[in-house]
């Protein structure tokens, strides 16, 4: 491992592109827009306006997307791609991916227009995990569960020389709660594989500049705002038995390029099933955000953690008497970033709804987020339909209720609904020039024609080669329909879940851009961020937080999923009848 450490540095060289990001406007909490930007060796340049998003793959693909779509999706700027989906093999395959950049080249993402970041895990997923231990991570795969140590990341790391690099975190995906020593350890290893990451890569040329690696850290803590405040407060002292290790950093945060915060740790988890008197199978469905009780975290005991090349003492993080029991997400975070310098981008993952997208840029300044929940509303054939700022006239539905945002075309109501998929945006193909709404780009509602043919062979390039076509103005075609979306879903229809992805991808887009919109029209930042936040009051009176529709959607995403059923289907939709029969009896 070590020489393959050594051959990857040697072979890149100083290749690694340099992010920076830029606030143009922000304080330490608060709505804030700035400029997140790579340069590459090759002096080309990637300029990501905040607050923005990034979209996660599965196996390096985003989901329901060809290539194709996504060099066609001009929102998406930013891939994460979680390595624990290749570990299957040793090594892994796409280590074995030569030449510059092959992180890029062996997921075919276009080197000019999209930052890839690696991740060991997907931050998305919350499942139960086995313990992480002093020298290693335990990471998911398709064969089971992998032990990934501290030299291994960072041999994946140089090898697959991502534009970003997020450091290994401990990260309790075990039952909570988690005792307090628990707590100390999860911040001990934390810092010390991002110690680990950021030892300065060996320069071969010997006349440049030593490359580094652009890391991102994952704020470690936990539910507790002392720990958290301890985890941050590591970053920015001294280092001491580390400095050579990490040399010319003088503290850790000077080598982090950006905070992530992952808050998947913090949504329920499901229970397991059992069953009741009956036989029935009982199931408790996902929940909205709650976090962990902390009242008795000083329960279990865990392992010595005496090695670690940091030692954080326990007497860092208060007394369980002194902390708040139900401390809220913005506690959290504010515990977190408190200590730390404003100048550096912060990302948050598994947010679930436009509501506390909205919310968490007002409150804390987050700027970018993951846009995971727009794929899992495709999935269950939501298309969504809200836009920020609310335009007049806009302010309620047609029955005075909130709106929805988004619409459900598993719903049998959409079977002759012959418009497109949404209110808020106009299709390209009916826009006028006097016409003030905004339109949606997406290849659902605008599509476009090709200017010139699809070649598959050379006998299509002889063909069309005496063929000239005066007209190569892009012209876009009727939108596609929400009856067509609903027929093709109920039919099973892979191209549907293409279509809302894409469609879902470019709304979130349109929201973040109407974000930016807002705070960048005014020079005074407190006028600025008070007209945010009346918009954001708006948006929250006018669409509803409750999500209703993802819960319907998803009960008739199951009804039609299991249609056809035979063998597993057929015993997995039995099981989901038993949960609804016996939910809907304790409602009663």
């Amino acid at each position: 491992m070590a020489q393959t450490q050594l051959e990857s540095a040697q072979r890149i060289g100083s290749l690694f592109p340099k992010l920076t990001f830029k606030l143009d406007q922000g304080k330490q909490f608060g709505p804030r827009i700035g400029r997140l930007c790579l340069t590459r060796p090759s002096d080309s340049l990637i300029n990501i306006r905040t607050p923005n998003f990034l979209i996660g793959t599965s196996r390096g693909v985003i989901p329901h997307f060809s290539r194709d779509h996504v060099h066609s999706a001009n929102g998406i700027s930013w891939i994460n791609v979680p390595f624990e989906s290749f570990l299957e093999h040793s090594p892994p395959v796409p280590t074995y991916q030569a030449g510059s950049q092959p992180l890029h080249n062996f997921l075919g993402f276009d080197t000019s227009k999209h930052i890839v970041s690696l991740s060991l895990r997907d931050p998305l997923d919350a499942r139960e995990m086995p313990a992480n231990g002093n020298t290693h991570v335990s990471a998911s795969c398709m064969r089971g569960v992998r032990k990934v140590t501290p030299a291994d990341w960072r041999s994946y790391v140089l090898t697959m020389q991502p534009d970003i690099a997020f450091a290994l975190s401990d990260t309790p995906f075990t039952a909570a709660p988690h005792s307090q020593k628990r707590l100390t350890k999860s911040i001990e290893r934390s810092a010390a594989w991002l110690a680990d990451l950021l030892r300065p890569v060996e320069n071969t040329t010997g006349d440049s500049p030593t490359p580094t690696l652009n890391v991102f850290v994952h704020m470690a803590g936990g539910t507790s705002t002392s720990a958290r405040r301890a985890f941050s407060q590591s970053l920015t002292e001294t280092l001491h038995g580390l400095e050579v290790a990490v040399k010319p950093l003088l503290c850790l945060d000077e080598g982090v390029a950006g905070y992530a915060f992952d808050l998947a740790a913090f949504h329920v988890r499901p229970a397991p099933l059992s069953h009741n008197d009956r036989g029935g199978v009982i199931k408790i469905a996902e929940n909205s955000l709650v976090l962990q009780n902390s009242e008795s975290l000083a329960q279990t005991s865990t392992p010595d953690t005496a090695g670690t090349p940091t030692s954080l003492s326990s007497s860092m993080i208060e007394p369980l008497s002194s902390l708040s029991l139900s401390p809220t997400l913005d506690e959290l975070l504010r515990a977190s970033l408190d200590p730390l310098p404003i100048t550096k981008p912060r990302l948050v993952t598994d947010v679930r709804s436009p509501h506390e997208i909205l919310r968490l840029i007002r409150d804390i300044g987050v700027d970018v987020f993951d846009a995971g929940w727009v794929v899992k509303a495709a999935d269950i054939g939501i298309a969504l339909d809200f836009i920020f700022p609310v335009p007049s006239g806009h302010d309620s539905g047609p029955d005075h209720r909130k709106r929805e945002i988004g619409h459900n075309l598993y719903d049998a109501k959409y079977a002759y609904d012959f418009v497109s998929l949404t209110n808020a945006f106009l299709a390209g193909y009916n826009r006028t020039s006097s016409s003030e709404a905004p339109v949606c780009p997406c290849v659902a509602c605008s599509p476009v024609a090709p200017t010139s043919p699809l070649h598959h062979s050379k006998i299509d390039v002889q063909s069309h080669q005496a063929r000239s076509d005066d007209d190569t103005s892009r012209k876009f075609l009727p939108p596609f329909t929400r009856a067509y979306l609903h027929h093709l879903l109920h039919t099973h229809e892979m191209s549907a879940h293409t279509l809302l992805v894409a469609h879902n991808v470019a709304v979130l887009d349109a929201l973040l851009t109407g974000v930016r919109t807002i705070l960048s029209g005014h020079a005074d930042q407190n006028e600025a961020a008070a007209i945010f936040s009346r918009e954001v009051t708006r948006f929250e009176e006018v669409y509803d937080g409750a999500m209703s529709v993802f819960h319907t959607a998803r009960d008739n995403w199951k009804d039609v999923k299991y249609a056809r059923g035979k063998g597993r289907l057929a015993r997995e939709a039995q099981k989901d009848k038993d949960v609804r029969s016996v939910h809907s009896t304790e409602v009663q």
